[in-house]
């Protein structure tokens, strides 16, 4: 008797403490086609034409966000408007300007997010 009376409340506090830290740990998403990993690596070659980019100031990185308009052209499908933003290296910013085109990848299920092709720029979500 003196066994189980120290017992089952030691057990009972072990059950909390282990149910209370599982239910704090980050859950994966159940929908895999929302994780920006996986939307990266899905993503498609596909080319723009830059309609409008405003860039800010470069930072101590050597780095400028840059937002830009683009008309995307991806294969198969008809030419839309999209918005992205991207971390750009200083030596890349003309690259980036008016008017220029640039290659792109371009997830198929979600063409709004549009990567940049190479690793002079990073997406920014």
């Amino acid at each position: 008797m003196d066994v189980i009376a120290y017992a089952l409340p030691l057990l009972t506090v072990g059950f909390l403490v282990w149910y209370f830290l599982r239910m704090r740990r980050p859950r994966k998403s159940k929908n895999a086609k929302d994780d920006p990993v996986t939307r990266q690596e899905r993503a498609v070659w596909a080319w723009a034409k830059i309609l409008a980019a405003s860039q800010g100031p470069v930072n101590t990185f050597r780095m400028a966000r840059v937002e830009m308009k683009l008309e995307v052209h991806m294969p198969g499908t008809p030419a839309y408007q999209a918005q992205t933003t991207w971390l750009v290296e200083q030596d890349a910013l003309p690259a980036v300007e008016t008017g220029k085109e640039i290659a792109l990848k371009v997830d198929p299920l979600g063409p709004q997010h549009v990567y940049p092709n190479g690793t002079w720029a990073k997406f920014l979500d």
